[in-house]
Order: structure tokens, then C-alpha cells, then sequence
């Protein structure tokens, strides 16, 4: 088996504003208009149980899921692993990618002869035009569009009037090829990220959720191969097996709009691979990259320990695995049956206390491609300048727990996942 678009998947930024990258993922943005009307986290309620210093907390205030609408999300594993969730913009419906590396909402427009996905966005008697431009630049990609105001929802609850870009050129950042989920094709992108990293002109779907329907400012995810689910103001707590665990935001990161934690270290089996350093600490946490990207050195450590195992030795033939041109192997294996026998991760977050949560093989390592085999999740990359972060949590390792994404106490929370459907 072959995966030749397999190298695309990522691609390394040139900026830290293009750090959460992927044919899909994270951006940086700027608009030839003024300033967006940031809806920060005003009228939020937020979780007030715990403390934003990490460890794990329960008590009746971390049911903040009660009485919410799980919205559904799809999975794209064509190029790694993506996730999106269907919207209404007007009275049209489209697939738009999950991103926790962006804020602002783009979708294709009717009239964008280079975009090649259908529908089109095609303004109706509830937009207006704003009569200004915005531009994304992506890792991967790039899109210019005109801003519009219309009514976005994300059913069955979630609706509001939104500041967005109707994107009417692009370049590379649509695939040319339809995602292999059941959803059909992306059309666009919604970001979930701070309202800071919007795109002059546009404001963040969640942000204004959290002023007009009065949401707690907060978000979580369940990442499942198949699909999964989306909570707006909350989290539903039986979708876990254990009360979460919190480790704060970093704070650079998220001042500019970014999601960033203290990754410490991973361990696999007796071995313990330091991930943070002191030039490089934190990591940043992006649904929108397809894959676990981990700076070159520890990568490289954590690849030889997996390796090096005896099961994985036997399933893939060891640590040359991840190096082989298109990093994928053939096999009738079953998700239960590889986590049952290859190693998992133990990721370390923080200090004072430190929190540690785990990761499968099939929820860290490895992907699924297309029924025909696993592909290798993570890649290394060249910290620096241009890439100055410890790893690039993207969505395959994000799908180990229910992630809870409390922007009001500035905090990420992990929660073990009942079994995904």
C-alpha cells in the first residue's frame, strides 16, 4: 500500500503566525479594513470548579455538559486526520473544518473559479456585504475573500449573526480532491481560536455565541476515527470514564490566539522522552494539523523507543517505519487489536502538580488510511526561528481524550473518552 500525498500533509511554517499547520489547519490573517468587534469572553459564565494550575478536579460545576446538544463532527483522513462539522450560512448548509488554530469563518464562494469544491456560498436577503476584503495565509495555503455578515449556525442550537469571509480566490488551500468522509467535500473553515488571531473585519463563531446566547466561553471535543462531537459552553461528562484533568494555557500563546501547553515529556514503556526545554517549552494545540508534529530530537527518541518494541517490530517492522518515504504498512489489523498490543504514550503536562493522561497507539502514533492499512501519525520538524514551539499537537493525538478547551479560566482540560462508536 501507497500513500503518495502523504508528504503534503504538513507543512512546516515560515512564521510563528503559521505554526498550527496543515492543508486544513491554523493561519494567520490580516485585512485591508479595520479592526473586528473582538467579543472576548463577555458574559461567559465559564467552569469555576478547580483551579487553573493543573491537576484534576471534579464537583457539580465540571457537569457543565448538562442539557447540552453534542454537535456532529466528520472525520477527513485522506491526508491524516481532520475533522469537520456542518453549518448553515444563510439558508445554505456546508462542511467546514474544525480549527483551533484560527478564528476567523471562510467559506468558498459561488463565484471562486480556483476553489473546486461545491456548494458555493451564494449571498441571499440575510447578508450584507461589508464592502471590505480579508486575506489567510495558511501553511499550506492562502485565500482572499469579501467580508459578509449573515446568520451562521451550527446545528441543532448554536446560531448568531457573524462577521466572515466568502473566499472568492485561493491558493492551495482547498484540496483538489473530495475528503473520504461520509460528509462529502470541505467547502471551508470555522476557527475556534481566541478572538485576537480574527482576521480584521470577522469575528469568531464562538466569541459571538458566548455575547448573543450568553455561552460559557468554553468548547470541547471528542475526536473519534469515524466522526466524533463538538460542545459549545460546556462539556458532557458522559462521553468520559474519569473527571478531567486541567494544565493552563501558556500565556504568550494565548495573549496572541494561540492554544499552548507545557507538553513536559512522553514515555513510552520505560522510556521517558523529554519533549519541553528551556528554549523551547510549550507546545501548541491544533485540531486544524493532521498530524503529531514533535521537534526533531525528541521525535527522533520517541520513534526508536516505539520501535523498538517487540509488538511493533512484529506489526510494522520497527522504527524504520516512520522513515521510509510514504510512512505506511499494509494490514488487516483492528483498532482494538494494536492497542491491545503496541505500545501507548504518557504524556506529562506541567508542574506544581503535573497532570498525565494516556494515548493508544491508534490515538497517538498511528492513523487509519482508507481501510487499507495504518500510516504513521507524527513527523519531526526542525525547531527555530521560524517553528518556535516543543511539538504541534495536532488532531491524531488529540484524539486520545475529550479535550475541554476553557478559555475563560485560560485552562485545557483532558478527560479520558468512552469507546468511540
Amino acid at each position: 500500500m501507497t500513500n503518495p500525498r502523504y508528504s503534503h500533509i504538513l507543512s512546516l511554517p515560515i512564521a510563528l503566525g503559521l505554526l498550527a499547520t496543515s492543508a486544513c489547519g491554523g493561519s494567520t490573517s490580516s485585512a485591508g479594513a479595520t479592526g473586528a468587534g473582538d467579543a472576548g469572553a463577555e458574559g461567559a459564565v465559564g467552569n469555576e470548579g478547580g483551579t487553573s494550575e493543573g491537576g484534576s478536579e471534579g464537583g457539580p460545576d465540571d457537569d457543565a455538559g448538562s442539557g447540552l446538544a453534542a454537535i456532529p463532527l466528520y472525520s477527513c483522513t485522506l491526508d491524516g486526520v481532520a475533522y469537520t462539522v456542518g453549518a448553515t450560512i444563510g439558508s445554505q448548509q456546508f462542511q467546514l473544518t474544525v480549527d483551533t488554530g484560527s478564528t476567523t469563518l471562510g467559506v468558498a464562494a459561488s463565484s471562486c473559479t480556483t476553489c473546486n469544491v461545491k456548494p458555493g456560498y451564494t449571498p441571499g436577503t440575510t447578508a450584507v456585504d461589508q464592502k471590505k476584503t480579508a486575506t489567510s495565509q495558511y501553511g499550506t495555503g492562502s485565500w482572499t475573500g469579501e467580508i459578509y455578515k449573515d446568520d451562521v449556525g451550527l446545528p441543532p442550537s448554536a446560531s448568531t449573526s457573524l462577521e466572515f469571509a466568502a473566499i472568492d480566490t485561493q491558493s492551495g488551500f482547498f484540496e483538489p480532491i473530495p475528503c473520504d468522509s461520509k460528509a462529502g467535500g470541505i467547502q471551508g473553515i470555522v476557527g475556534f481560536a481566541p478572538g485576537s488571531l480574527a482576521v480584521a473585519g470577522t469575528q469568531g463563531l464562538l466569541d459571538q455565541l458566548v455575547v448573543t446566547q450568553k455561552l460559557p466561553d468554553m468548547f470541547a471535543t471528542e475526536l473519534c476515527d469515524t466522526g466524533g462531537s463538538l460542545w459549545l459552553g460546556g462539556y458532557d461528562p458522559s462521553f468520559t470514564t474519569a473527571a478531567p484533568q486541567y494544565t493552563p494555557f501558556a500565556t504568550e500563546f494565548f495573549d496572541v490566539g494561540y492554544y499552548g501547553v507545557n507538553l513536559v515529556s512522553i514515555t513510552v514503556g520505560t522510556t521517558t522522552v523529554p519533549v519541553a526545554s528551556a528554549e523551547y517549552a510549550d507546545s501548541l494545540v491544533d485540531t486544524g494539523t493532521s498530524i503529531f508534529a514533535v521537534g526533531t530530537t525528541a521525535y527522533n527518541a520517541l520513534v526508536a523507543a516505539i520501535g523498538s518494541d517487540p509488538a511493533f517490530t512484529k506489526a510494522f517492522g520497527g522504527a524504520s517505519f516512520f522513515s521510509g518515504q510514504t510512512p505506511c504498512a499494509a494490514s488487516t489489523a483492528t483498532k482494538a487489536t494494536l492497542d491491545a498490543t503496541l505500545p501507548e504514550l504518557t504524556l506529562t503536562f506541567g508542574s506544581n502538580p503535573a497532570i498525565t493522561v494516556k494515548a493508544t497507539a491508534t490515538e497517538s502514533y498511528l492513523f487509519p488510511y482508507q481501510g487499507e492499512g495504518w500510516c504513521s501519525a507524527m513527523q519531526g520538524f526542525d525547531q527555530g526561528q521560524d517553528a518556535p514551539v516543543a511539538a504541534i499537537m495536532g488532531a491524531p493525538i488529540l484524539r486520545s481524550n475529550v479535550l475541554i478547551f476553557d478559555r475563560a479560566q485560560k485552562r485545557l482540560g483532558l478527560a479520558p473518552h468512552t469507546a468511540c462508536p
